[in-house]
């Protein structure tokens, strides 16, 4: 287990998670906990944050796939559904969150990993 703060490399992170992670949202990726992949950086493709004195986590959660159809994914919501009819991690993380405020659950355990460099 790292301390908070500590900076590993991936390597040492999908090892800790016994997980090849790559998603940013890997909801329940055990029985203990969720896994958040976030990245504050100027040029990360979301807007992901801290606020409110570092007790909120803002994270965009993921984007459609850029197609012809759609050149620009943050004009579009993200889906609740995959094609499958399966809850996407979107979906799974944000009825977590609901069903923790209606206290029907307790709040999920994350963690959350920041990327500050390429492979950090």
């Amino acid at each position: 287990m790292f301390l908070t703060g500590e900076m590993i490399s991936y390597q040492a992170m999908c090892a800790e998670e016994d997980a090849r992670l790559q998603r940013g949202m890997n909801f329940r990726l055990n029985e203990e906990h969720s896994v958040i992949l976030m990245s504050r950086r100027g040029n990360a493709p979301y807007h992901d944050g801290i606020e409110d004195g570092e007790q909120i986590m803002v994270y965009e959660g993921h984007d459609v796939p850029r197609t012809p159809e759609r050149p620009n994914p943050k004009n579009v919501d993200q889906p609740s559904l995959y094609p499958s009819d399966k809850p996407t991690q979107s979906e799974r993380f944000s009825e977590a969150a609901e069903a923790y405020k209606t206290d029907s659950r307790e709040a999920e355990a994350a963690r959350v990993y920041e990327k500050l460099h390429s492979g950090v």
